[in-house]
């Protein structure tokens, strides 16, 4: 079978009360747009709720879909992963569960990866998107995280990436942080190997409630700070230079 031009991959976990809701927006959506080729891929950590059950049982909806069992629970970033190794478009998109990030910017991605773009992020208005604490955290998160790393990019954390078939290979198999800061370095990776970040706007971008983030943000915030410093120093201690990370079968 011809591998399909977008593979999108829905990391989720604990999603039982909007998993087969977000699938059936998502299939009417590329039904709509008389899409019958995309690769849809839900990549369930084990999650007791029976997300995988439900995600699986909207599957017919797709021209292509797979479950991808993660396992027990790592973080959002080694489910991504896992997406993108399995994934089999030659342009990857993950977006969150809650579908945060509308659907109609799917569009967008096409139309720049069909212009050789091999990293495409969303950008959020965090300055209205976001209120009350999460405001005063991600404002002061993302300053400092274009002071020390992504001058530039301000917005790191959105849940609606894309990236090459070939970027994907590149910049996931160098990925070393499985938690909220895997965007952060797999950014910064795409930055040392020269990869041009594409953005596109997503002022419609909607905070929803027990969304993808979780409810401790100020817990949240301090991992991912923590994140930032182990990225700075694998960055200048090389790290990053070869992939360090092996999936499938071993060659022979």
């Amino acid at each position: 079978m011809k591998a399909p031009a977008l593979s999108i991959i829905i990391p989720a976990y604990q999603e039982a009360g909007r998993i087969e809701r977000s699938l059936d927006e998502l299939a009417g959506y590329l039904k709509q747009q008389g899409d019958t080729t995309t690769e849809v891929l839900v990549v369930v950590a084990d999650s007791p709720d029976g997300t995988a059950r439900l995600a699986e049982g909207k599957g017919n909806l797709f021209a292509r879909f797979r479950l991808i069992a993660a396992g027990p629970k790592v973080g959002k970033g080694y489910q991504v992963r896992m997406g993108m190794m399995e994934a089999k478009g030659a342009c990857k998109l993950f977006m969150d569960a809650d579908l945060a990030t509308p659907l109609h910017h799917i569009e967008e991605v096409r139309e720049l990866a069909q212009n050789k773009a091999a990293v495409i992020i969303a950008m959020r208005d965090l300055t209205s998107s976001h209120t009350g604490l999460r405001k005063l955290v991600s404002s002061i998160g993302n300053r400092l995280v274009q002071a020390v790393l992504l001058p530039g990019i301000s917005d790191t954390q959105c849940g609606f990436k894309a990236f090459s078939s070939e970027a994907a290979d590149a910049l996931f198999r160098r990925q070393t942080i499985m938690g909220w800061g895997f965007d952060m370095e797999v950014l910064a990776i795409a930055r040392l190997l020269k990869y041009r970040i594409v953005t596109i706007a997503a002022p419609d971008w909607q905070d929803h409630p027990e969304g993808t983030i979780g409810d401790d943000i100020t817990a949240a915030a301090l991992v991912t700070l923590g994140e930032l410093a182990v990225i700075l120093v694998r960055k200048w201690t090389g790290r990053y230079r070869q992939p360090s990370f092996h999936y499938g079968p071993p060659a022979s």
